[in-house]
């Protein structure tokens, strides 16, 4: 009990004091290092971070939808902080992921990389893994973690961010002028290609857009990739990509078009239907103004798991944003809750001693 509260203090003290700079000296640590594991005939690139204390469990950490993938600071300070206090971290590259593209197939790319961890006696002695994941792949990851061929392996998910359908969460994103605008590009670049005879166009602007999104530049800054790319285009092709950027019916014709498209694959995504034979003990951290994936979806999502008679603990707090992983210590009560959750998971992956 007293080992999971420190490790789980250990774990929010590391996030809280580390900078994004911090990534470049993380990859060079001595504990990580990067190399290709086969899953399935196809190589997936792999950073593996051993403990630098007594071996306390294997830990596979998913990345968000990003297209640096593991190398995103956000995740790599995660890795880090997890190896810190024991624990063998595996974090795989998901190529479709940091390409941006939301499909179902992933969710049983991550359950063949969960099972071939898992089943690794070197790598995971006990044959049981934690899991922990942010945004989009936390749902994916509750999904996968429920399939026959890894259920019993995964003894608990941490999904921070996560959805409880993908449907609602692309109607915020589209309709709503607070939502994020890169959840909102990663909707778009989705929906445009089934809907838009002009998708290459509308593609460039979105694949512009994002870039300054994950290069922290203004959207209004003139020299910024957007609007360079619109400065290559007619004034007839800009007014058709402000109306995608700026115009909400516009967005919700092209989103209700796509939907006969996309039934199967929405449906596919609706994680309540496909966690009956979950086993895995879940905690849901879920930041109060997520502006991408809305907390209610983790509420939902709470409800729904412990309706199933699932072992399931909730944490929704102000002070973490959308895939954050940098701790604030602003109120001592807020952290403890969120120390109690840790501990928790923690407590349900630790194999100390074997």
């Amino acid at each position: 009990m007293l080992h999971s509260v420190w490790q789980a203090s250990q774990i929010l003290w590391s996030l809280h004091t580390q900078e994004s700079s911090s990534c470049k000296e993380i990859t060079k640590n001595k504990y990580c290092r990067s190399y290709d594991i086969d899953v399935q005939g196809l190589p997936i690139q792999v950073d593996h971070y051993d403990p630098s204390t007594q071996y306390a469990g294997t830990v596979v950490v998913i990345h968000g939808m990003s297209p640096k993938g593991k190398q995103d600071h956000r995740v790599s300070e995660l890795c880090f902080a997890l190896s810190k206090v024991g624990y063998r971290v595996m974090a795989p590259d998901i190529e479709s992921i940091k390409q941006l593209i939301i499909c179902p197939s992933q969710i049983d790319t991550i359950a063949d990389f969960l099972y071939k961890i898992a089943t690794d006696e070197k790598l995971t002695p006990s044959g049981k893994i934690g899991v922990l994941a942010p945004s989009f792949s936390g749902a994916m990851c509750l999904a996968a973690a429920s399939l026959p061929s890894i259920k019993d392996r995964v003894t608990a998910v941490c999904a921070i961010g996560a959805f409880t359908e993908v449907e609602s969460v692309m109607a915020y994103l589209l309709r709503n002028g607070a939502a994020d605008p890169y959840g909102r590009f990663i909707v778009l670049k989705k929906i445009v290609p089934l809907v838009c005879s002009e998708s290459g166009l509308f593609q460039g602007a979105l694949d512009a857009a994002i870039q300054d999104n994950l290069n922290e530049i203004d959207f209004d800054e003139l020299t910024n990739a957007y609007n360079l790319y619109l400065s290559s285009l007619t004034e007839s092709n800009r007014q058709k990509i402000r109306r995608l950027f700026y115009d909400v019916l516009y967005r919700e014709e092209l989103f209700a078009s796509s939907k006969l498209v996309l039934s199967e694959e929405l449906k596919a995504l609706d994680i309540v239907h496909r966690i009956d034979d979950l086993s895995a003990k879940v905690f849901l951290l879920h930041g109060f103004a997520d502006s991408v994936i809305p907390c209610q979806q983790s509420e939902r999502l709470y409800q729904e798991l412990k309706a199933l008679n699932k072992s399931a603990e909730l944490v929704i707090t102000p002070f973490l944003s959308h895939g954050d992983t940098q701790i604030r210590l602003s109120q001592l009560p807020d952290m403890a809750r969120i120390v109690q959750g840790f501990a928790s998971y923690f407590r349900s992956i630790s194999h100390a001693g074997v």
